[in-house]
């Protein structure tokens, strides 16, 4: 990526498209969240997920797919998929992942487990929604998926080998499982982010926060061993380089650029504050302080930093 010839210190806007929170058919416990830090968590396994569900985040979530999508030139998954029946999202958030399937594929039905009841009740006939842990038993039946889909199920994860043989099973016979991560880390091509600048210290802060509750994040090339391992055949992985904020010359990049600096400033503060005060012993005023400085770096285009997203998938042998 070449930096933008018009490099000046910017912040970034945007539009903030969300979709309404509400619930279908879920006990009340689910919807009594927690507070903590001014943000509100989910309540079904209270305290097993360390980033919030309130509305701010719920907004950045759906920035993310915007910007996802425009990574993967609109596409929702790069498998090979050939019309499926019945696809399974793991962590759904919004929902909206779901319902852009659902639309796209009407045949197909489509459902999100969460532990938060924050999806829209307003969605295609084929999309569902429910209330569930992946980590838990699983009792979705054995061979019935086309399609198994989890998109930034970072620091949720205890054991990925146990995951993915979960969903191994719960596959049919020739359908595909996909992933899609990031990597710990600001990287930059001409050293203009240090490894000890601000970012990189938080990521490395971030990491050590979810190694210690035994859910650590994997680096992106750990992705295809951990899927060949649970038995999966045909496995592709392709990184992502999504730019901090707009500072490349590329029209396409820029604006990948532009709203990735948006999510990750919308979501700073939401990462930081459990993981750091919880976990790793921090004062809220010690959190914002690092907050501050790496919003700064963040939006300062001389810093030419960049993210390692992946999206690795692999298929289920048909034999």
């Amino acid at each position: 990526m070449e930096a933008d010839e018009h490099e000046h210190d910017s912040t970034f806007g945007g539009d903030r498209a969300s979709l309404a929170s509400s619930s279908t058919s879920l006990t009340s416990s689910a919807t009594k969240y927690q507070f903590e830090h001014g943000r509100r968590y989910h309540a079904y396994k209270a305290g097993s997920y360390y980033f919030p569900n309130d509305e701010e985040e719920l907004n950045r979530m759906d920035i993310e797919h915007h910007n996802q999508k425009l990574q993967l030139d609109g596409k929702l998954h790069l498998c090979p998929l050939d019309n499926p029946k019945e696809v399974l999202d793991l962590g759904t958030g919004t929902g909206i992942w779901c319902i852009d399937m659902a639309d796209e594929y009407p045949e197909c039905e489509v459902l999100g487990i969460d532990l938060s009841p924050v999806q829209p009740d307003w969605v295609p006939p084929n999309c569902k929604f429910d209330v569930d842990d992946f980590e838990q038993e699983w009792t979705y039946g054995d061979n019935r998926f086309d399609l198994i889909h989890g998109r930034f199920l970072m620091g949720s994860v205890s054991s990925h080998s146990d995951l993915y043989k979960k969903v191994y099973n719960a596959l049919k016979p020739g359908a595909w499982f996909e992933i899609v991560e990031m990597e710990c880390g600001t990287f930059s091509d001409d050293g203009s982010v240090a490894p000890d600048s601000p970012s990189n210290q938080w990521w490395s802060w971030l990491e050590e926060a979810f190694e210690k509750i035994g859910k650590p994040i994997p680096k992106i090339d750990a992705f295809p061993k951990l899927l060949e391992d649970a038995g999966f055949a045909n496995i592709k992985s392709q990184m992502v380089r999504r730019p901090v904020n707009d500072w490349p010359k590329d029209p396409k990049m820029k604006e990948i650029g532009r709203y990735s600096c948006l999510n990750f400033l919308e979501g700073l503060e939401g990462f930081t504050m459990a993981p750091f005060t919880r976990v790793l012993g921090w004062s809220p005023q010690e959190a914002q302080i690092l907050i501050a400085k790496v919003r700064k770096e963040t939006v300062t285009r001389k810093y030419h930093g960049w993210q390692k997203g992946v999206v690795c998938y692999g298929q289920k042998p048909l034999s």
